[in-house]
């Protein structure tokens, strides 16, 4: 475990020969040679030292080993992870195998205990899997403008690629949006496209988007994950998307973890699919962000301390460029650890700044929230917990926000634009050229909860909500999933 620990593969190997030379009939010896080959993603050479070591301790014992249920939950229920609601800091049954011995669980036995796992957790992690979702997500806000209904699905298929380890998976999403029909009254109308200039107080443009999105990705144990893919094909924009994570265990006490990624701004029907412009008929929006991040993380007893930093830039069509910078710090730790309970606590220190306000929908104007400064503490609680074939996690977040937003021209990218907004400014006592900045604080908080029931070992149906107040929306998301192994 040593060796394997500081990355001495030759070692570790060579232990290993010493311990099957010495005991070759020991599964002892042989569920070393298991948690080797595992260590170093040689997962077919990990099975076959499994059902050997299983084999060798059923002739010690007389008894059969049972393989126990793996997952991500207790019980094997997976977390449902939203796309841009996290911190980007901070990240029963018993499974036949056809033609072998009846599976008995040994509960006195650790070593068959072991055995057990680690072939549970082999198969979860091997076992060609198809994953289908259904969900959907209501943002508040103005009709026509920033608020947003969302209806999506994805099939991800996923194998094993053998010798390379890791896991391969094949995504496609398809997904509607709706940001409801534009207000009719003229202020509302105004703040949407080049009506305010054109003085067409009846274009309200698009109100919907349709397309599939479609997605490959790869990872490898928990240091290494990468996909590459489309923003939804049939949306008036398309782009490609994708990123890359690695997470190295520099020595026992410390991880780094380094992203690089461009990703879809999915905050409004402006900034994820792009409008059409009614006076113009042209498109603007569809906008993406390009960046890294990198933080470090440290065990502090059963917990862990992080501390992280990032810069992106966001761009879009016809929408002006921004930048922005981040940063954060917090802490987890577990209150409660007990079998398939723990009792989780912590908080997080997030802060992160935009060059430029572009969060309104005159043309130009990129339809995200892109405050100047954002400062926040949050305090998140969860719970996690197993009832039979029952798996859940329940958990909430308060927090404390301070944020500012600068002045904004009603055309940022087009100098011409806001020339004529301005002019216009002059004569007209209602007519504003710019947005006006603001500066607030108040709480932020949540709600969230996942739930997993095992139908069959290898077959289980889940869901998950999400609600969030944040700094000035709200949003709800609900998402259901069937998960088969084959």
């Amino acid at each position: 475990d040593a060796a394997v620990a500081a990355g001495d593969r030759a070692r570790a190997e060579a232990l290993v020969a010493e311990g099957r030379a010495v005991a070759p009939r020991d599964a002892r010896a042989t569920l070393l040679e298991a948690r080797v080959a595992r260590s170093f993603g040689q997962d077919t050479r990990a099975r076959r030292a499994l059902e050997l070591a299983a084999a060798q301790r059923q002739q010690a014992v007389a008894r059969p080993v049972a393989m126990a249920q793996a997952g991500g939950l207790p019980g094997g229920a997976t977390p449902v992870s939203f796309p841009g609601t996290e911190n980007p800091f901070a990240r029963g049954g018993l499974v036949a195998t056809p033609g072998r011995a009846p599976l008995v669980a040994l509960p006195n036995d650790p070593v068959a205990q072991d055995i057990a796992t680690q072939l549970a957790v082999l198969e979860d992690e091997t076992s060609p899997r198809v994953t289908s979702t259904v969900g959907g997500r209501a943002r508040s806000g103005s009709r026509g403008l920033d608020r947003l209904n969302e209806l999506s699905g994805s099939v991800t298929a996923s194998v094993s690629p053998g010798a390379l380890g890791g896991r391969l998976s094949a995504t496609i999403s398809p997904v509607t949006v709706d940001s409801g029909k534009l207000g009719s009254d003229e202020n509302t109308r105004r703040r949407f496209g080049t009506n305010l200039i054109s003085g067409n107080a009846g274009g309200s443009g698009t109100s919907t988007a349709s397309g599939v999105g479609v997605s490959v990705g790869y990872t490898r144990a928990d240091w290494l994950r990468a996909d590459v893919g489309t923003t939804p094909l049939g949306f008036h924009t398309t782009s490609l998307v994708g990123g890359v994570e690695l997470a190295p265990a520099v020595t026992d006490t410390l991880r780094l973890r380094l992203t690089a990624e461009r990703r879809a701004i999915t905050d409004s029907l402006l900034s994820w699919s792009g409008v059409r412009d009614p006076v113009q008929g042209r498109y603007w929006g569809g906008v993406t962000r390009s960046g890294g991040r990198g933080q470090v993380e440290v065990p502090v007893g059963r917990g862990y301390i992080y501390a992280g930093g990032g810069y992106a830039v966001y761009e879009g069509d016809q929408v002006a460029r921004n930048t922005r910078t981040e940063a954060g710090l917090g802490l987890g730790y577990p209150i409660i650890r007990e079998g398939d309970t723990e009792l989780t606590a912590g908080v997080d220190l997030v802060y992160f700044a935009f060059d430029k306000n572009l969060r309104y929908f005159t043309y130009g104007q990129g339809g995200y929230y892109s405050p100047q400064s954002y400062t926040a503490i949050n305090f998140p609680v969860d719970y996690r917990s197993k009832i039979g074939d029952f798996s859940y996690r329940v958990g909430g977040t308060i927090g404390y926000v301070n944020w500012r937003e600068s002045d904004s021209d009603l055309y940022p990218n087009n100098p011409d634009m806001q020339a004529r907004a301005v002019a216009l400014s002059r004569t007209d006592p209602t007519v504003s050229a710019r947005y006006p900045g603001q500066s607030t604080s108040g709480l932020i908080g949540g709600l969230r909860g996942d739930v997993d029931y095992a139908i069959t070992p290898r077959l289980s149906l889940g869901g998950a909500f999400r609600y969030d107040k944040a700094a000035n929306f709200d949003e709800t998301r609900i998402l259901l999933r069937l998960n088969n192994r084959f």
